[in-house]
């Protein structure tokens, strides 16, 4: 395969023969990646991706990837490469036409990833996963294997055990609030949250982005007064 992959000083160089199929590049990539997922959160790490003419739908998707599951934000294309909009550093996720050969995940949210806010009207089960470049309320549960990536802030009106992230361009202003917050990960703005093996919902609760980690805390609600 001819790709050749290295890492130095928080750079990740990717150079790629001219005759390499993009499917083998994405997934080149990702594997890289995944197996380093912990070292690149949330650490501005740069890549540059050289070698192979791409078109704008692929640089596009290959943006947004890099953005919403691995938080690099600085993605440049050089070398063959030569259209103006290559070496423009990505400040937000891009939306892109997505065509993954995997069947096991299936994206809820392909026609609308560019909505202010999406509202799933059903519990999302192992295997869904839902987009968004603002917010997300979930008017269910987010079963173990379920993902909610949004760019906002995201709310589940059930139960909350797949995995989470918030603020996924970057933003931090953003929550996470759900019924029951039991994640099986759950990210604000790159930052990681780690919670106790086991742990018992005492009722609804939110995470917030506070002092650079990320503070989980019990949902206050008013209580009506009976007359």
């Amino acid at each position: 395969m001819g790709i050749s992959i290295k890492g130095k000083n928080g750079r990740l160089e990717v150079a790629v023969d001219e005759k390499t199929p993009y499917s083998e590049i994405k997934k080149a990539i990702t594997d890289k990646l995944s197996k380093n997922k912990d070292f690149f959160a949330g650490s501005e790490a740069k890549l540059v991706i050289s070698g192979k003419e791409m078109t704008k739908a692929q640089r596009q998707e290959l943006k947004r990837l890099l953005a919403m599951d691995y938080d690099i934000f600085d993605v440049s294309f050089c070398g063959a490469l030569s259209s103006p909009d290559s070496q423009v550093e990505v400040k937000q996720a891009q939306p892109a036409q997505r065509n993954d050969a995997d069947p096991a995940i299936n994206l809820v949210s392909k026609n609308y990833f560019n909505a202010k806010s999406v509202f799933v009207s059903h519990t999302l089960r192992s295997g869904q996963r839902v987009e968004c470049a603002g917010d997300v309320v979930v008017l269910g549960d987010v079963n173990i294997g379920a993902e909610v990536i949004a760019g906002g802030s995201v709310a589940v009106m059930g139960t909350l055990r797949g995995l989470v992230h918030a603020g996924a361009t970057g933003r931090s202003d953003v929550v996470v609030a759900a019924n029951a917050l039991l994640p099986g990960q759950l990210r604000i703005s790159g930052k990681i949250a780690v919670f106790p093996e086991g742990k018992q919902s005492p009722g609804p609760e939110i995470a917030e982005y506070k002092q650079g980690s990320v503070m989980v805390r019990l949902l206050k609600t008013q209580t009506r007064q009976k007359k």
